[in-house]
């Protein structure tokens, strides 16, 4: 209450003090209120709030400037603070005196302030408001049109188009309609105050303003109206153009207005037009011929006449000025609205796209007050190319006068820039349509865009020059990586060919834009960009006379201390893309490499961080370089002793930024490693040492680590760097290192530490071996098994560096590996890192197999308690046995075989199934890692081992059937003369259940032949046809497992698989199948074959199957698309989507024909139908997986390969999907996530088909739900809200009303406010 006293006391004073006399005082206490009112959280008093709007709107007729000015100021904050009531007689104040005949000085305040208003009052207002104003804006902008009241009508507009901006949508379709008549009728309004005798010419002038400004509130207007108003208006629009078309009168005012306006309205809101493309573009067209860019600018060239004839020809001059000035603007409007219409309708304007691009080209060069003399030019290329070998000092001032011409021209009257800049953003936009084909702009189809755009290089203007070398560099970008990601052919040689040929003069045009004084930041910005674009080209940056004349260009940039940071920093940046690309050839630029050497030294002394660190990453780079090409040692000794010298004092110092430092230890990495031999011994000792301590400095602790390990590998050097300096210390703090929490810190410091025992273990004594080892041990565990992989991999490297240190891997390490060994997450690189540690220890006789052996079996299991964990445990002691048997000698490999084939006998599956299954495995594990056949000198081992695998595929117990038949199958990868025909006999005379598990040893056998890439084309011949004979097999499970085995074979031996898969698509795809999953139909023998192919391809494409094999025989795989059972047709969705996902390529030719037609016919099948459950009814849709596959394969190809699918016919695809049963919702909600970032365009077109759909998940009923019911239902919902937000943000959208109104509906819905909450803190 205090505080409303004491707030009241004071604004009251203010007030008293705003009719002070003096204006300074008026002033002040204004600016005193506002300050108020912003700190005031409170409601303001009745009383006292409509004496604060009553003194500001006084205000606004203050006699001095500044006064009015702070009042509209506080006029701005008061609107937020006060009711609507006073927001409302404020407004209507506001407007009353603005269409007062009397107010004519105050006007402009009063246009503000209104502005002012309307720009700020609070949303919950704008409707009241809007009411309001509606009708005194309306009747003020059809005031007649003469020269007295068009200010009111100029100012009528002005507000007019700020209330549309901001509530246009809150007013009604009438309101809306009459708007527009008022503003058609100004627009079409005909100049006829010519006949006024006083101020004619003011009185046309002004009236082309009212025109322009209708203009632009016409398409403030076409981004909130209706579609329905939208299409009536632009009909009328049209109708109009056409008429005065058929009346010639182009030139005339009224038709510059009308087509403009259409220029305007395209612009604003192109992606609401794309049904009256075919009727607006040829008008634009029309008006935009390239010839006229030619005629025009000879036409307009200065010219030189007699002194009596001057005045007669100046006017008539001046005349043709203004009617091209206007004819300009109006092109410039043109291509605003092409630009709209490709950005935002691809598709439709692609008919159109041949004349778009030639007017394009055409206006891009229109300057019709300066000639562009191509000999000069040419001319000032040579002399350029010649001072870039003069002495450095020179000033290179033959381009000074490239553009001397332009002192003489008046930037007020010349305007054309604009046209230009117009054309050249358009074109741009067509870059950006085309960027998934960028190979046409290449042509002549298009009238060689590519070319085009180098030869303006020369453009005088920077606008336009720096909009021109972008939309090159885009569209270069484009192409290199499109011959990156596409197969060679016809037309990508082509353009292959062109690009190489253009790549000199790019580089000299971009060389003149360097050398050139007057040429600005910007444009020296886009040549160094469009330089390093071109070094990523296949052919980098051309030979070595551009390699050269660039690299000297870069040194003279960075030598002159008038050049702008941001420059150097990019010049920077194209020395680093220069070094490391592998298209620019090493000799090259070694040859100019002890030029430019000092300046790059030198600009690690400079101030800024970013310049220091990108000099020190440039640095960084030279020694590799030098160390790959031989002759380099001629300057090795220089280039090391500056590299040296400019490092050292950046090395050292404490105080720099993070970046800095770790830039200049990676710099010292790459001169250790490679440059060593020519720095002298106290130099290589202090680089070391300051490693060294940073390594011991917490913040460049990770850096360090990095550094060390580049220096302790081997580098392309005779000799290793001598790091015994350091060794001992190094090595020691590594293994303290070890006992950090931070993952990432061992993770690096594991790594360092395996690099250094492997390059100098031999000079490390035993206790560091043994502090190290200590430690490494902690980290072997299978909570982190990346670590664990990590640590084992330096116990390796110390077993196999230095032996002698057995004894102590065995004290600390091995334990710890005995307990990892039955860990059941042991899997992947830990697995394998263990067989190698384990191995090794055999191997170099750090301890014998037996106790081994022994070691191993002690840490099973006892029990069954946990089968899932004893199972895991059992597989990895097994191959853990399987490996230390196989590195051991030949006599214990034979006692170690015999004794299993004893024990296996001896065990039953009652008696220990724990050792029987262990023994049964390491059996087979053995099998595939040696030939049994040839263990003990004859194939008894072998034929025993058979019996015993067939025997136990009879027992009870299923885990000691599965381990036999995994036995089975991998003992015959390495003796497949003695167990494959078994394996094969057996299969085809044995019961149903015997087979499932004879074809899963086959399976092991095939897989394992795949996976090590081992020869088994002796053996296709007689796998397959047992294979085929079970593709009609009626359990999933047995169809499954030879599918995966064709899918290897096909990997293996695709010569001899796919033409025998082809051969059976064609006998049995195409046959009847069922449409329904009902319980009493069957799939057809043809429908489980036709299943069983296409899984076969599925695995295959998975299995990175070669895409030049595989490809041929696609068109006939996809047949099995328009299977009419429902089975088959699924297992062909999954096939495409493994190609969409792994090899898009194999889809290039055939997606739109073969696939995207059955795609879209799936994502719209419904079939539906009830079963009868006794006491309640069930409905299955049997369509749902098929309409999930085809959602995912649409999703994929968005990812992987958009160019192969049509967009916009998947958006009806899309929308159904968002009114699909739950799962599918949130499928679609992903897809159009993905789509925001990825495909924007199509969305801001298509936003209002979203709106039902979304609205409907987001009213979804929770009813009496609970828990993980009610918990999906939610998840719906905030799914709905996500793609809502991520739509309502893309940029163009807030054009569509219908979304946007949905929006505000939805964000203002108090019952989503706590779910909106939580994605606003999800992002």
């Amino acid at each position: 209450m205090s505080d409303n006293r004491s707030f009241s006391v004071v604004v009251n004073d203010l007030l008293k003090k705003t009719e002070h006399y003096d204006k300074d005082e008026r002033y002040m206490a204004t600016s005193d209120l506002c300050v108020q009112l912003q700190r005031h959280t409170n409601n303001l008093d009745a009383l006292l709030e409509r004496r604060i709007c009553s003194t500001i709107l006084s205000l606004l007729n203050d006699d001095s400037n500044d006064v009015q000015a702070v009042a509209v100021k506080t006029l701005g904050v008061l609107l937020t603070v006060v009711q609507q009531d006073q927001v409302v007689e404020i407004a209507q104040r506001l407007q009353c005196l603005l269409l007062d005949p009397t107010k004519k000085d105050l006007r402009d305040v009063y246009t503000i302030g209104l502005r002012t208003l309307i720009k700020t009052v609070p949303s919950s207002m704008g409707y009241a408001v809007s009411e309001r104003l509606y009708d005194k804006i309306l009747s003020g902008i059809l005031l007649s049109n003469t020269q007295q009241e068009e200010a009111i009508v100029l100012s009528s507009i002005d507000v007019l188009t700020e209330l549309l901006a901001r509530f246009g949508t809150l007013l009604t379709y009438p309101q809306q309609e009459a708007i527009l008549h008022a503003l058609m009728t100004k627009l079409l309004l005909h100049n006829n105050n010519n006949n006024n005798h006083q101020g004619g010419n003011n009185t046309t002038t002004s009236s082309t303003i009212v025109k322009r400004r209708a203009s632009d509130a016409l398409g403030c207007a076409s981004v909130v109206i209706s579609d329905m108003l939208l299409m009536k208006f632009v009909d009328l629009l049209l109708q109009q153009i056409l008429v005065q078309q058929q009346q010639q009168q182009n030139k005339d005012g009224d038709a510059r207005a009308v087509i403009r306006t259409m220029c305007v309205i395209s612009g604003a809101v192109g992606h609401r037009l794309a049904q009256r493309i075919p009727a607006i573009v040829p008008i634009f067209l029309n008006l935009c011929p390239p010839s006229s860019a030619k005629d025009d600018e000879e036409t307009h060239q200065p010219t030189h006449s007699d002194d009596d004839e001057e005045d007669d020809e100046q006017e008539e001059e001046e005349k043709d000025h203004r009617q091209l000035a206007l004819t300009n603007e109006l092109r410039e409007s043109c291509f605003s609205g092409f630009e709209s219409f490709v950005n935002r309708c691809p598709v439709e304007i692609m008919p159109y796209l041949s004349s778009l691009i030639d007017a394009c080209l055409a206006y891009m060069c229109f300057d019709p007050n300066y000639t562009y003399d191509e000999l000069e030019e040419e001319e000032d290329a040579q002399k350029s190319n010649m001072t870039n070998y003069e002495d450095d000092d020179g000033d290179n001032n033959n381009n000074d006068n490239e553009f001397s011409d332009e002192e003489d021209l008046s930037d007020d009257d010349d305007e054309s820039w604009k046209l230009r800049r117009a054309a050249i953003r358009c074109l741009a936009a067509i870059v950006e349509a085309m960027k998934n084909d960028p190979a046409k702009l290449w042509s002549t189809e298009y009238g060689h865009v590519a070319q085009a755009l180098v030869k303006r290089f020369k453009e005088r203007v920077e606008n336009c020059r720096v909009d021109v070398m972008d939309c090159f560099s885009k569209l270069l970008s484009y192409t290199i990586q499109m011959t990156k990601t596409t197969t060679t052919d016809t037309n990508t040689e082509e353009v292959l060919l062109r690009m190489k040929q253009m790549i000199p003069s790019i580089v000299a045009s971009c060389e003149r834009q360097l050398s050139n004084k007057k040429n600005g930041e910007r444009t020296k910005s886009s040549a160094l960009s469009l330089l390093s674009t071109t070094c990523q080209s296949p052919f980098g940056l051309g030979g070595a006379e551009q390699i050269a004349s660039v690299l000297h260009r870069v040194k003279i940039l960075l030598k002159d201390p008038q050049e702008s940071k941001a420059i150097k920093l990019e010049a920077l940046r194209l020395v680093k893309m220069i070094l490391t690309h592998p298209t620019n050839a090493t000799s090259d630029i070694l040859v100019e490499l002890p030029s430019i050497l000092p300046e790059l030294c030198q600009a690690v002394q400079e101030d800024w961080y970013k310049i220091i660190a990108e000099a020190l990453r440039v640095l960084t780079k030279i020694p590799d370089l030098m160390a790959r090409y031989e002759d380099s040692a001629l300057f090795s000794q220089t280039v090391a002793s500056s590299i040296y010298a400019a490092i050292g004092d950046r090395l050292r110092a404490h105080d720099l930024d993070q970046e800095i430092k770790e830039c200049s230890l990676s710099a010292a990495a790459s001169l250790l490693q490679n440059l060593h031999e020519y720095l002298t011994p106290e130099e290589r000792d202090s680089l070391l040492s300051v490693i060294l301590e940073r390594l011991k400095n917490e913040i460049t602790r990770v850096s360090a680590l990095k550094t060390l390990s580049i220096i302790a590998s081997p580098g392309r050097t005779a000799t290793q760097v001598d790091l015994i300096f350091i060794l001992p210390d190094s090595v020691r703090e590594l293994s303290s290192l070890l006992r950090q929490q931070s993952r990432t810190l061992k993770q690096h410091t594991l790594e360092a530490l395996k690099i250094m025992v492997l390059g100098y273990g031999t000079k490390m004594d035993s206790e560091l071996y043994e502090q190290l080892l200590k430690e490494t041990a902690t980290v072997i565990s299978d909570s982190d098994l990346h670590v664990s992989h990590l640590g084992l991999q330096v116990s390796v490297a110390v077993i196999k560096t230095n032996p002698s240190t057995g004894p102590l891997v065995r004290s600390f390490v091995f334990p710890q590996a005995l307990i990892l060994s039955t860990s059941p997450l042991l899997q992947d690189l830990a697995l394998t890192s263990l067989l190698e540690f384990f191995e090794a220890m055999i191997v170099f006789n750090v301890i014998s197999v037996s106790e081994m052996h022994a070691a191993l079996l002690d840490k099973l299991p006892k029990d069954n308690n946990d089968a899932l964990a004893s199972k895991h445990a059992i597989i990895n002691v097994a191959k853990c046995i399987a490996v230390t048997t196989c590195s051991a000698t030949n006599d214990v490999r034979n006692v170690t075989v015999v004794n299993l084939i004893q024990s296996m006998k001896q065990t039953t599956s009652n008696s220990n199934p724990i050792l029987l299954q262990l023994n049964l495995l390491t059996s087979g594990e053995i099998g595939q890692r040696l030939d049994v056949s040839q263990l003990g000198g004859s194939k008894e081992v072998a034929r025993q081992l058979l019996g015993i695998f067939l025997l136990y595929l009879d027992d009870p117990n299923e885990e000691i059937k599965t381990a036999a038949a995994y036995a089975l199958g991998r003992a015959a990868v390495g003796s497949k003369e003695v167990f494959l025909p078994p394996i094969l006999e057996a299969f085809e005379s044995s019961a149903q259940k015997k087979q499932y598990l004879l074809l899963s040893s086959l399976k092991e056998v095939v897989k394992c032949h795949q996976k090590n890439r081992q020869d088994l084309s002796t053996s296709v011949s007689v796998i397959v046809p047992h294979l085929i004979g079970h593709f009609s097999a009626k359990e999933e499970g047995v169809r499954k497992m030879v599918a995966d085995c064709i899918g290897s074979l096909c990997i293996l031996q695709p010569k001899e698989i796919l033409p025998l898969l082809q051969t059976l698509t064609i006998e049995h795809a195409g046959k009847p199948g069922k449409v329904a999953e009902t319980d009493s139909d069957e799939a057809s023998e043809d429908a489980l074959i036709c299943w069983t192919i296409a899984t076969s391809i599925k695995n295959a494409v998975s299995n990175k199957a070669p895409v030049s094999e595989l490809q041929p025989f696609m068109p006939t795989f996809l047949v099995l698309l328009k299977e009419e059972d429902l089975t088959a047709k699924l297992a062909a969705l999954f096939m495409v989507y493994a190609s969409v996902h792994h090899s898009p390529q194999l889809l290039n030719s055939l997606m739109k024909e073969n696939v995207l037609p059955s795609l879209q016919d799936v994502a719209q099948l419904n079939l539906k139908r009830v079963v009868d459950l006794g006491p309640f009814k069930h409905t299955v849709d049997d369509a749902l997986p098929l309409r999930k596959a085809a959602l995912s394969i649409f999703s994929t190809s968005l990812e992987n390969c958009p160019d192969m699918i049509d967009i916009m016919a998947f958006i009806p695809i899309l929308v159904k999907a968002c009114d699909d049963v739950d799962d599918i919702q949130l499928q679609a909600h992903h897809i159009l996530l993905c789509m925001c970032s990825r495909h924007p365009e199509v969305l801001v077109t298509t936003a209002e088909l979203f709106v039902d759909p979304l609205e409907k998940s987001i009213n979804k009923k929770k009813g009496t739900k609970t828990g993980t019911e009610l918990e999906r239902v939610n998840e719906i919902i905030k799914s709905a809200l996500r793609v809502t937000l991520a739509l309502s943000n893309l940029e163009g959208v807030s054009s569509n009303r219908k979304f946007m109104d949905f929006v505000d509906r939805t964000t203002k819905n108090s019952k989503n406010d706590p779910l909106l909450q939580f994605l606003a803190e999800e992002r």
